[in-house]
């Protein structure tokens, strides 16, 4: 089991309901909901403790944590080995903290800040196997969410990523040992040229790009799309909407692809399978 690090930025988190899904891997799970993208300062930190089986709420302002607020629960939900869902509701005026689809007594935290700078989160603790950001609005207007996740091997997994491109050149990075310089598997769909770019990248320099010029359907931005990558053994396997597009054969070893960052897409969710 290890330990996956989501970091998630630039989505307003008022209005949405976060979910996350995983076993947690540490005594204290957190689901940090950031302002303005900013650690140092947190609107909510939901902290699950199992070691003290009591759930923690706090903010941080200016990297000093504020006063608590604390909820006992019973031990049905404290097994740290199983696997759970946690759910956060971003209202208007406080944050709804769910556990297995149980609203938890005790667990609404109102805004100590603005509700408006609430931009970005993270989740530690936890060996994560999906992450859903959902609009809580009918309509709503999709925007860039960045997306990194640090210490999650891929070898043997197919991550799905649900997103709406917005950006005339997306990607989908496999990094090697969570290095932003060496980059095991660059998938690189390019809209304003109609490709798809794979490479990867050693010590900050990119290699032989392969190129794929033909996509059996109509793609476009602002359009919802849902690609699974399956890393095998010897390559890369890219789905595309149920279509294989393409592969990549591995020029690094499989056990180094730790990590993962997602640009140029809204985000609706992530998971592995």
């Amino acid at each position: 089991m290890t330990t996956t690090e989501y970091i998630v930025k630039a989505v307003k988190t008022l209005g949405h309901t976060i979910t996350v899904c995983g076993k947690p891997t540490s005594t204290r799970v957190a689901i940090n909901l950031l302002v303005n993208d900013d650690s140092n300062n947190i609107g909510c930190h939901f902290n699950p403790r199992f070691d003290q089986k009591e759930i923690v709420l706090n903010n941080k302002v200016n990297g000093t944590w504020k006063t608590e607020q604390r909820a006992r629960k019973g031990n049905f939900m404290w097994a740290q080995s199983s696997h759970a869902e946690y759910k956060l509701v971003v209202g208007t005026a406080d944050i709804t903290c769910y556990w297995n689809g149980l609203k938890l007594d005790g667990c609404t935290f109102k805004h100590r800040v603005s509700a408006s700078t609430l931009a970005g989160f993270t989740v530690g603790g936890m060996d994560v196997s999906s992450v859903d950001i959902v609009d809580n609005n009918t309509t709503p207007a999709p925007v860039i969410t960045p997306v990194e996740i640090k210490g999650d091997k891929f070898s043997g997994k197919t991550l799905r990523v649900v997103a709406t491109p917005m950006a005339n050149r997306t990607a989908i990075n496999f990094k090697a040992n969570d290095s932003d310089t060496n980059i095991a598997f660059h998938f690189n769909p390019r809209y304003d040229e109609k490709v798809i770019v794979r490479n990867n990248m050693v010590n900050g320099t990119w290699q032989t790009e392969e190129r794929t010029m033909t996509v059996p359907f109509s793609w476009s931005l602002n359009q919802e799309y849902t690609y699974d990558i399956y890393v095998a053994e010897a390559y890369f396997s890219c789905v595309w909407n149920g279509v294989e597009v393409c592969r990549f054969v591995h020029r690094s070893a499989v056990a180094q692809d730790v990590g993962l960052a997602i640009v140029g897409m809204c985000v609706k969710s992530i998971s592995s399978l």
